[in-house]
């Protein structure tokens, strides 16, 4: 982004380029235009290179340039304000209350244009000492919110929000592809597609499927790799990382997708395997749960950490199979795309005073 004065619709203030957080800008910038503002590549998210993405439609810049965890943020916020100072915007978006330097800005920023884009929901923020004080006053400077789904909304309710509220329905846009049923293998395959660490609770969907047999394949890498192989017997099976752009056919060649998180803000892994084909088995910590399972019918939902609330979960899907999957086939997902969309879209903000 080298255009010194340039306008634009919305300022994103992100940590790094997940891939469907670039899906979601592109589709943005079709009508409207964005500028995407980093501070670097990091792990918490499967990140693409941007250099090499060469369908963007929008302008990013990073603020820094290499691992985000271990970035300068006294230099980034310097930064920040440097380019805040270039461009003139309707409205200027903050990722939740994950970075210190964006949550400084937006105290320098007028209420009215700050947004906030909140991936957390009630099930996993806690307002409790400084960082639940910081978190009030970082909501209080936002004129407008946008959570991903009902728990996320639940979390601005009960905090007594009185800007507007515009639920997205997710937190971006996945890879999406020719998409045809499948017969169900017999018996039925699951899957977890996802980092091997500790919040992902692997642990527990091995010691079940240790016990009932059952045939599961873990894809994914991580620091528990080794000690969780240890663990598994052979109706485990580990494939490693796979990109995301190659886990189609994965999907097509299983029947339920499991995802056991102790904490998950949202879970696009859900949509993924929920557009694929597959009905899903959740913990009650996924923030997706409520929207993506419950309120549409397309699996079970269990009590995170309770090897019995999973094992009874698992039973209910043996048995309920075939409603959950005309269920998870009957999801209109251009028409879910569309609303995400406009939920970024429909504010009608004129362009005059944007400098205030």
């Amino acid at each position: 982004m080298n255009d010194k004065d340039k306008i634009y619709d919305f300022v994103y203030l992100t940590n790094t380029p997940s891939f469907y957080k670039l899906n979601l800008c592109n589709r943005i910038a079709e009508t409207n235009s964005i500028l995407l503002v980093l501070y670097g590549y990091g792990n918490e998210a499967v990140n693409t290179v941007l250099k090499d993405h060469a369908e963007t439609k929008f302008d990013y810049v990073f603020l820094n340039e290499g691992d985000s965890n271990r970035r300068n943020k006294v230099t980034v916020f310097v930064r920040l304000l440097r380019l805040m100072r270039k461009v003139k915007c309707r409205k200027v978006l903050y990722a939740g209350w994950m970075a210190a330097e964006y949550n400084l800005y937006s105290f320098l920023s007028p209420k009215r244009k700050n947004v906030i884009v909140c991936e957390s929901s009630e099930f996993d923020v806690s307002f409790s000492g400084i960082a639940g004080w910081i978190k009030r006053a970082v909501i209080n400077r936002m004129g407008m919110a946008l959570p991903s789904g009902i728990p996320h909304k639940q979390l601005f309710d009960n905090l007594g929000f009185k800007g507007q509220i515009k639920v997205t329905g997710s937190v971006g846009i996945f890879h999406k592809g020719k998409c045809t049923p499948t017969i169900p293998n017999t018996p039925l395959r699951y899957l977890y597609v996802g980092r091997l660490v500790d919040v992902k609770n692997v642990k527990l969907l091995i010691e079940e499927f240790n016990h009932n047999g059952k045939l599961l394949t873990i894809v994914g890498k991580g620091e528990l790799e080794t000690e969780l192989k240890k663990q598994a017997k052979p109706n485990i099976t580990f494939t490693g990382f796979i990109e995301n752009v190659s886990l189609e056919n994965v999907y097509k060649s299983h029947d339920v997708f499991v995802l056991a998180s102790y904490r998950e803000t949202w879970g696009i892994v859900v949509e993924e395997a929920l557009y694929w084909g597959l009905p899903v088995i959740v913990s009650n910590r996924v923030g997706s749960s409520l929207d993506m399972v419950k309120e549409l019918g397309t699996g079970e939902i269990f009590n995170s950490g309770s090897i019995k609330s999973l094992h009874h979960s698992i039973e209910k899907m043996e048995k309920n199979y075939n409603a959950y999957k005309k269920n998870v086939l009957s999801i209109d997902w251009k028409e879910r795309e569309k609303k995400q969309i406009s939920a970024y879209t429909f504010i009608p903000v004129s362009y005059t005073h944007l400098r205030a």
